[in-house]
């Protein structure tokens, strides 16, 4: 096994040396991982799917970390100007996404148990704007549209979880399908509610905290990053403590430390993204290695269309439904609703549900079904991120949408 994580090292360097040059050929960190670990896992490297379990450790240390990093990018300003966006696309648009994509799996694979279609759905739906991380430094596109995608690629994850954890005990029959809709709503409504309470109060005292012991000189300096790493640990696991959703937890205290903390972040901000970078890779070979393979060994013509119009179509128009009667331009609903690329947060789901759920008759197509959308979503958002403004014809600043 020593050889293999030297080999996977050695790429990690060879791609931070020369990241520049994969960028400007449009080659982004998800597609050069991936593809390095589909290499290793149909070479017969030594990892199987009794790895699953470190995978859904490390997935989660990653999303938890990039999640934070990102979320300290929202400042009081920007969050103004995106909130009806964000409202729109999250609690209009993801329950839109997934009943449209419980609607297509069932008209691509009606043999399968309506709760099954509808828990791929949910799997579907949570998108990662780290594979179109281009996007978030192009400055062609209005800051306020990076800004809006950036909060609920940040938030929908979260969101997206009870989603998931209510169609998988329906499909094994530890739901009650006659109080169902209350159950969902009691449980989105725990899991949301209580994880934003636990970021937004978590991180706002340690904000305030950080300017108080810096101020007065209490704090070793050369400590301030690890702490903003340990900060996201507590929130992560508090939040779960408190039967609240950790990754809404981990976001909404990132924006509650960055402002109340305000430029101090800086830094930490930048730590944590090179320590989610890091891990991020680490995660992408995994996927490749372990699951890749034998998701395309198991995936059927009807399991691809219903990759492609997920992707193409669902998306798409549960994000345009979400934002009509909003002041926001043709090109930016696209934007929006074509940028939706599935990440880790779809990879980790689809895994906690095969290792937490026995009974899901068709959970080799379920996780067939969702590895192939990371892939096939690492490339396609990942190509088309390069050329985004070109695209959608955004210029410099936006020309519609301001609220």
């Amino acid at each position: 096994m020593e050889h293999y994580l030297a080999y996977i090292a050695l790429a990690m360097l060879l791609y931070c040396m020369f990241s520049a040059r994969f960028s400007a050929l449009g080659l982004t960190m998800p597609m050069v991982f991936l593809s390095l670990g589909v290499v290793f896992g149909l070479g017969g490297a030594a990892l199987d799917l009794d790895a699953a379990t470190t995978f859904h450790h490390l997935a989660e240390v990653t999303l938890a970390l990039l999640l934070f990093a990102d979320a300290t990018t929202l400042r009081r300003e920007a969050l103004q100007m995106i909130g009806q966006r964000t409202r729109r696309m999250l609690f209009l648009g993801l329950p839109v996404a997934i009943i449209l994509g419980a609607l297509v799996n069932l008209l691509f694979l009606p043999q399968w148990p309506l709760w099954e279609a509808f828990l791929l759905a949910a799997l579907l739906a949570p998108t990662d704007a780290a594979l179109g991380q281009s996007i978030q430094s192009n400055d062609q596109i209005p800051q306020t549209y990076r800004d809006a995608m950036n909060a609920e690629s940040g938030l929908n994850d979260g969101l997206a979880l009870p989603f998931v954890i209510f169609f998988a005990s329906l499909s094994v029959g530890e739901a009650d399908v006659e109080v169902g809709t209350g159950t969902l709503l009691s449980l989105v409504a725990s899991q949301i509610g209580i994880g934003a309470a636990v970021g937004a109060l978590g991180g706002f005292a340690i904000g305030k905290l950080r300017n108080h012991v810096l101020k007065r000189h209490l704090m070793d300096t050369s400590l301030g990053q690890v702490a903003t790493l340990i900060l996201v640990g507590f929130i992560f696991f508090a939040a779960e403590h408190a039967g609240g959703n950790s990754f809404v937890a981990v976001f909404i205290s990132g924006i509650a430390f960055a402002n109340a903390a305000g430029g101090s972040v800086k830094h930490a901000r930048h730590f944590l993204e090179g320590d989610g970078q890091f891990l991020a890779m680490l995660s992408f070979f995994f996927i490749g290695a372990l699951f890749v393979p034998e998701a395309l060994a198991y995936l059927t013509p009807a399991m691809l269309m219903v990759v492609i119009v997920s992707l193409v179509v669902v998306r798409p128009a549960a994000i345009w439904i979400s934002l009509l009667g909003t002041p926001t331009a043709r090109n930016e609903r696209l934007f929006y609703g074509w940028f939706g690329p599935r990440g880790l947060a779809t990879a980790l789901f689809a895994v906690f549900v095969a290792m937490d759920f026995e009974g899901v008759s068709e959970i080799h197509g379920i996780l067939a079904v969702a590895i192939t959308a990371v892939l096939i979503s690492a490339f396609v958002h990942g190509i088309t991120a390069k050329y985004a403004s070109e695209i959608f014809g955004f210029g410099a600043e936006p020309t519609a949408g301001k609220e």
